[in-house]
């Protein structure tokens, strides 16, 4: 009995390592079918072999290496990276394993792991061009453009075969760091010298982004000059409570000015002035004087925008100090394609009033604005949803405040910009009005138009406004209706 065991079990081995080495032989040649057929671009014959292969040794790690290679070559990321994933994990350190795995990464987008696979390979390999180059593709991608310069034109400079491709990612990079003369270089030698049309054309298009860039000055100045006819005078922009009730002629000038003190692609930092002034041809006490002055920063990172603005604002009432403002305001833009934008933004102000101490207090204010680009460049929708809270010494002033504006911009014939926009805003006081003994509610409506047109200059518009206004309350001392008409010289440098 133990004999039959014995001669059992030396022919179950010997049966076990015949299976073995004929599904390691099997499994080998079905292998090297599969990478001849990938050599001679036949993918779908490569493709069954290897399939052949992998039933033989499904963890074989060149098994799985050449079929993740086979589905790049046929567009089957998914699949290509399942069995790039599985031999990396067996065997990370074969023969261009790690870039294969890397443009699978590239293909579905996952360019922060790409990138770093990218990077290791070229390390590991400097006479790898491509892992160079994908490199820099990895980190433009990212909006990395100060590293990925780096790779771009290393790419370039050792292959004269990328070097067109290289220096289209390169140019780019130098216009969004705001580096205009070397990206202008870049493009100009694709321009010139890429094989590809299609390349060609879109070397030329920045070219002209770039040109167009050049013109841009750092600064901006805009400047409003007008006559206006107001039949209830109200201390506008800087308190919307207090009305007159008289009409007036009078002159209206506002002037703002900005200055990028660093003027980038990615980032902007500077600082701007707005100053704000009426004379009035009887009611000269109510002359109002504000000055503003901005301190900004934006950052963009696509299809983001993040920005912050610090305004201190201060006003006089006929020369003597009226009201004194510190406005905090971040906000971020979201570019949701190339016709619509949309803008968060939160608004915080410490109010001191010089004339009324009861109303020193805090505003907080949230809005949503809308933009909407019609086809063919005819004009823009806008719309606005807000929302107010404002504070006070006194309890009686605390309310809460809605607003919404909904308008259109359009350019009609003979030159002209038409703009009309319709507002409404609710405002709920919290407590009881002292004076008045209840609490105040108000519905306020305003519809204005405008129109624009060039005159003489490209600079130079001639502008001719109207707004009327109703403000509703349940205290009939707060109601009141406005006209207001304007017509005025406007400038922009």
């Amino acid at each position: 009995m133990s004999k039959l065991f014995k001669y059992t079990f030396v022919i179950s081995l010997v049966l076990l390592f015949t299976l073995i080495s004929y599904a390691q032989e099997a499994g080998r040649a079905f292998y090297d079918l599969g990478v001849f057929a990938y050599q001679d671009g036949d993918y779908e014959e490569a493709e069954k072999s290897l399939k052949t292969a992998l039933t033989f040794g499904p963890d074989n790690p060149f098994y799985n290496h050449f079929m993740g290679k086979t589905y790049l070559k046929m567009a089957r990321y998914d699949e290509a990276l399942a069995h790039l994933k599985l031999a990396f994990d067996i065997n990370p350190n074969m023969t261009d394993l790690k870039y294969d795995l890397a443009f699978g990464l590239y293909k579905v987008q996952d360019y922060a792991k790409a990138a770093e696979l990218f990077k290791d390979a070229s390390q590991e390999d400097p006479s790898n061009i491509l892992a160079i180059y994908h490199t820099g593709i990895s980190l433009y991608k990212q909006d990395q453009c100060e590293q990925a310069l780096d790779y771009l034109i290393n790419a370039a400079e050792k292959s004269p075969s990328v070097k067109a491709n290289s220096y289209f990612y390169a140019g780019i990079c130098h216009q969004k760091l705001g580096d205009m003369d070397n990206a202008a270089k870049k493009l100009e030698f694709v321009r010139d010298n890429a094989k590809e049309n299609s390349l060609r054309e879109r070397a030329v298009e920045y070219l002209e982004i770039i040109e167009k860039q050049k013109k841009l000055k750092p600064y901006s100045v805009y400047m409003k000059l007008g006559i206006q006819y107001d039949d209830n005078v109200v201390l506008e922009p800087a308190d919307e409570e207090v009305f007159v009730g008289e009409e007036d002629w009078l002159a209206v000038l506002f002037l703002t000015g900005r200055y990028n003190v660093i003027n980038r692609q990615d980032y902007i930092i500077g600082a701007g002035y707005n100053h704000y002034q009426t004379w009035h041809h009887d009611l000269d006490q109510y002359n109002l004087t504000g000055s503003i002055l901005d301190l900004f920063a934006t950052y963009r990172l696509n299809p983001f925008t993040f920005g912050f603005t610090y305004s201190p604002n201060y006003y006089w009432l006929d020369s003597a100090s009226y009201i004194r403002k510190h406005h905090f305001k971040p906000e971020v833009s979201f570019k949701v394609n190339k016709d619509l934008l949309s803008k968060l933004s939160y608004s915080y102000y410490d109010n001191k009033y010089f004339k009324d101490r009861d109303r020193d207090g805090h505003t907080h204010e949230g809005r949503l604005n809308v933009y909407y680009r019609l086809g063919g460049q005819m004009g823009y929708l806008f719309g606005e949803l807000g929302y107010e809270d404002v504070t006070a010494s006194r309890s009686d002033r605390y309310y809460v405040q809605l607003k919404t504006k909904i308008g259109v911009s359009l350019k009609v014939p003979w030159e002209l910009v038409f703009n009309t926009a319709l507002k409404y805003y609710y405002k709920d006081y919290d407590e009881v009005d002292t004076f008045f003994g209840v609490a105040r509610e108000d519905d306020k409506y305003q519809v204005s138009v405008s129109l624009s047109r060039k005159l003489f200059y490209d600079w130079l518009r001639i502008v001719g406004e109207y707004s009327y206004t109703k403000n509703d309350s349940n205290i009939s001392d707060y109601e009141y209706k406005r006209h207001v008409a304007n017509l005025s010289i406007a400038a922009s440098f």
